[in-house]
């Protein structure tokens, strides 16, 4: 075991797109991050002969079924096929870009909120570089800009609850977010935040969760109602929290460090 507050597994979900997941896993093995969980899996659902031979070069234990059945079946195979007390999510498109040094402090940090309930979930995707597919930060910058505008408070003033969903955004766009928005947000220490769940949404990419919880809680309620299609057609986990009172109303906290994983997609994802 490699922290005191349990065993930490890593698990990437990889469908398809064999060039984002070779850039993703030779920036983990350039920085030795492998080194940092005391297991590591890769679950390809449904692969072609090219991912295969991708994940083969690392050192990965490489789990498949014959079929993909979409991100939240996948991340529940993930979980039951790692035994570990803790998991850091991944998915193909997921590169490292801080040094294993750094990725060690940050996960020492994050694990220690997780283990004293300070937070349910923490969030390890890049704070100043979150890379493609972000577009809550123009949202974020529309309603709070720095300096603010007439417009922005007229924004807010019409969609108020639209304004509160979007505060959490800060922890990637202020200097100083606590400070911006001390009803939601408190330091914890050490670069990271304590977010409510109140203004910040969960998301599947690049997170460390408590097995257990994730197992015995977010996933129980995720399949309690009607199904959403989601990327492909499939449940996602995102669709079915976000659009919940069940997460914004938990009272719970995410914890959200300077993070360690952007995302970046490199070629042909293999898929439309």
């Amino acid at each position: 075991m490699l922290y005191p507050q349990g065993t930490l597994g890593l698990g990437i979900l990889s469908w398809r797109g064999a060039a984002s997941l070779d850039h993703a896993l030779e920036s983990y093995q350039r920085e030795d991050f492998f080194s940092l969980f005391d297991d590591a899996l890769a679950f390809l659902p449904d692969p072609d002969e090219d991912v295969l031979k991708v994940t083969e070069k690392y050192p990965l234990r490489i789990e498949t079924s014959p079929e993909n059945k979409g991100i939240r079946a996948g991340m529940e195979e993930i979980a039951s096929r790692l035994k570990t007390e803790y998991i850091f999510f991944t998915e193909n498109d997921n590169p490292l870009l801080e040094s294993r040094d750094e990725a060690r402090r940050q996960i020492e940090k994050a694990l220690e909120l997780l283990a004293t309930d300070q937070a349910i979930m923490a969030r390890m995707r890049h704070v100043r570089e979150p890379g493609e597919a972000f577009n809550t930060l123009a949202k974020y910058r529309r309603y709070f800009p720095e300096p603010d505008t007439l417009a922005a408070r007229t924004r807010r003033l019409l969609r108020p609850l639209k304004a509160r969903r979007l505060c959490g955004t800060a922890i990637y766009a202020s200097s100083d977010p606590a400070a911006r928005f001390p009803q939601y947000i408190q330091g914890a220490g050490d670069g990271f935040y304590l977010v409510s769940t109140k203004v910040l949404p969960w998301t599947n990419q690049s997170i460390i969760i408590k097995r257990d919880f994730f197992v015995e809680t977010i996933l129980p309620f995720a399949k309690s109602g009607p199904e959403r299609a989601g990327n492909n057609g499939f449940p996602n986990l995102e669709i079915e929290l976000n659009r919940s009172r069940f997460w914004r109303n938990s009272g719970w906290q995410i914890a959200c460090g300077p993070g360690l994983l952007t995302h970046r997609r490199v070629g042909a994802r293999g898929y439309d």
